[in-house]
């Protein structure tokens, strides 16, 4: 039996992660009786327009709002109970991530790549993870390689039960542990970008009855080479373990006639 997807996707594992990692960055920050600290700037309140655009990022993330799908503006405006203008700003915001595609008189549309397109996002995400996972056996600490023997313990714990979403909770929450080991904050970022791209496709193609032994192969792998330290491995695991998925294209292709 498949996994059965069961609603949204719970970010909790990912989230403590990413407060560990916070946490962890300003434990290790100097400090002196001497030293005077320097008020944090305040942060600015996220704009109408960037909630919308947060809040529609997340449904197409999740696969709410499906690929091709119309992003209607007096439907949004409606549902947000705000005018057209912080939709339009929250759809052009959403465009210049790649999330949404504004195509003449159709408007603004959830982007739907071509399966040329999907390659060479998988491509690209491929290349960047293996770096991820090349500078994590190079620079991760002893609380890193602990990140991601459990994370790694979790993926395979979630992978004997038919939730796909508690499986792709702690799929996110094993790369992310390799994504903050790697101690490069601007290849990070672009990955979770290129990601959310992705995420829709990667969700279709990673539940797939068939795919899922092959990923937890791979994923084992991949885990072996980065508690070994192994560069060269890790960086060969990775890129492979993304290959796979680019390849599975083709049946995400003939399911929605991209």
């Amino acid at each position: 039996m498949g996994f059965q997807q069961k609603g949204r996707v719970g970010g909790s594992l990912v989230e403590q992660l990413r407060e560990k990692d916070d946490s962890v960055e300003s434990a290790v920050e100097p400090s002196a009786a001497n030293v005077v600290p320097v008020p944090a700037a305040p942060q600015r309140p996220a704009t109408r327009a960037e909630e919308i655009a947060a809040a529609l990022e997340d449904e197409i993330v999740q696969g709410e709002l499906a690929p091709g799908q119309r992003l209607d503006e007096q439907m949004l405006g409606k549902r947000f109970e705000v005018s057209r203008t912080p939709v339009r700003e929250a759809l052009r915001l959403l465009g210049a991530s790649g999330l949404v595609t504004i195509e003449p008189r159709l408007g603004a549309i959830v982007a739907r790549p071509t399966v040329s397109e999907i390659f060479d996002l998988f491509e690209l995400v491929g290349e960047m993870e293996a770096v991820a996972a090349r500078l994590a056996c190079e620079r991760m600490s002893e609380h890193d390689r602990r990140r991601i023997q459990q994370t790694h313990d979790a993926c395979r714990e979630a992978g004997r039960h038919d939730d796909a979403d508690a499986y792709i909770e702690c799929n996110d929450a094993f790369h992310e542990a390799i994504h903050i080991a790697a101690e490069n904050r601007a290849l990070r970022d672009q990955i979770i970008l290129l990601n959310k791209r992705l995420a829709p496709y990667r969700r279709f193609i990673t539940f797939r009855a068939e795919r899922k032994q092959t990923a937890e192969q791979e994923h084992e792998l991949l885990a072996e080479a980065l508690l070994e330290g192994d560069a060269d491995a890790a960086a060969r695991a990775m890129k492979d373990h993304v290959k796979m998925l680019a390849e599975d294209a083709f049946v995400l292709a003939r399911s929605l006639r991209l």
